[in-house]
């Protein structure tokens, strides 16, 4: 069985857990997916970026 290492989103503490035990927040996976160059979604990925951060992208104050 393999155990996965999860990164709370709002107090950053590490867990294990699908909920922080110190906040009570969503926990998430610490590393970005791997990368492929088939990759299925990544039109769908880059469409909810650009509605998320507008046209800039995630880095527009650089």
């Amino acid at each position: 069985m393999r155990t996965v290492i999860r990164v709370c989103r709002s107090c950053r503490r590490y867990s294990m857990r699908l909920k922080c035990p110190e906040c009570g927040s969503d926990t998430r996976h610490p590393a970005p997916p791997r990368y492929s160059p088939e990759d299925r979604y990544g039109e769908y990925r880059r469409k909810s970026i650009i509605e998320e951060y507008g046209e800039n992208g995630k880095h527009s104050d650089l």
